[in-house]
């Protein structure tokens, strides 16, 4: 693993299958546009909302030194969309843009336009968004992620953003799509976008059938980064490796990290079975209720997955006397972080009758109610 930092989660249930350096903080290139994406999408805007494209959106800073110019201004060879001074784009366009071609003035433009009026207040509300769902090693100072010093996050932080994202279908759709025709504006014809996501590419050196989307990003100080959603036979992992040296290496750390997460197969483990014997006192009862389970209780999973899980009883108990081999409850098997893995019934042993005074009791309840 080359890599400077790394991660592989599983994008439905969040388990962490390997991690290398996955909390410290690094520059993250264009894979910043994720986060930007997610932050525009959960806010439900309208993908056919207009924008414009103004002035300030396509300014670009004739050096690196970051204190004279704004961290949003393009740099001179950085990647666009080539989008022009007073061009109006629906926020659909810019989105395929933003994650296909990665430009950069997509991302500018997006900022301006969603709701806050200019870049600096848009990426206030990202910053703030992205802490509310988790992302504690993240600060952002622009849209795209050009490199300045106030811009960096962490191959985790990129994960979570990434597995939130998946959620929503536009992002589904827009990060797996090789080509895309954005309409006829008022300044340029209709043309065609090809991704530069060679994963999802049929034809590529780098074509990954099993990628279903993903993002690269590149600067001289970030290095090469790379973000990669894949399926194989119902499961879903999110690869980010970030500070790669080359092209090559941030392709080659991605496909190995899937490949063997793929290789797996899963396995079973028994947590419980019918002979495991339970008690449970009962009001008015003569004795304990004994209880187990009708038949063994297990869990799969893949091997790099391996759940910390926990037993939760619900109780099913209405009334006296209890018959053998009564249902009378379920065992839940949970995570540590609550969710919901396997169940089974709980039965009665034996025959459990009540205390003559609980059982007259009742019986006196239902004549006279």
């Amino acid at each position: 693993m080359g890599a400077a930092s790394a991660i592989l989660m599983n994008a439905d249930t969040g388990a962490l299958l390997f991690e290398k350096h996955a909390h410290v903080p690094s520059y993250p290139a264009s894979i910043t546009k994720i986060g930007t994406t997610l932050y525009i999408l959960d806010q439900e805007v309208q993908l056919d909302q207009v924008c414009v494209v103004s002035t300030e959106s396509l300014k670009r800073r004739p050096s690196t030194d970051w204190e004279k110019y704004p961290p949003y201004w393009l740099d001179k060879d950085g990647t666009t969309m080539g989008l022009k001074i007073g061009e109006a784009l629906t926020v659909e366009a810019l989105l395929h843009g933003l994650l296909m071609v990665s430009g950069n003035d997509a991302a500018n433009v997006l900022a301006e336009n969603i709701g806050s009026g200019s870049v600096p207040q848009f990426i206030e509300r990202v910053n703030e968004y992205l802490r509310k769902i988790g992302c504690k090693n993240t600060q952002f100072s622009n849209p795209h992620g050009l490199t300045h010093p106030d811009h960096w996050t962490t191959a985790y932080d990129v994960a979570l953003m990434t597995r939130r994202a998946l959620q929503i279908p536009t992002f589904r759709t827009i990060i797996g799509t090789v080509t895309f025709c954005p309409p006829q504006t008022n300044k340029q014809p209709e043309r065609e976008l090809v991704t530069t996501n060679p994963f999802v590419k049929p034809g590529s050196r780098y074509y990954y059938p099993k990628a279903i989307g993903g993002k690269t990003g590149y600067t001289a100080a970030a290095q090469h980064t790379c973000v990669t959603i894949a399926e194989h036979e119902g499961r879903a992992l999110i690869a980010v490796v970030l500070g790669c040296k080359d092209r090559l290496m941030r392709y080659e750390d991605t496909k190995k990290l899937l490949d063997t997460a793929f290789a797996e197969e899963k396995v079973s483990r028994r947590l419980m079975g019918p002979e495991t014997t339970l008690k449970k006192r009962v009001l008015g009862a003569k004795s304990e209720v004994k209880v187990s389970l009708v038949k063994p209780l297990s869990i799969a999973y893949f091997p790099s997955e391996e759940p910390k899980c926990k037993a939760v009883l619900h109780w099913n108990i209405s009334e006296l006397p209890i018959r053998k081999g009564q249902k009378v409850g379920e065992v839940h098997i949970l995570t540590d972080d609550g969710r919901f893995l396997e169940k089974g019934d709980l039965i009665a042993r034996e025959e459990v009758k009540g205390r003559l005074f609980f059982t007259l009791r009742k019986w006196l309840f239902n004549l006279f109610k």
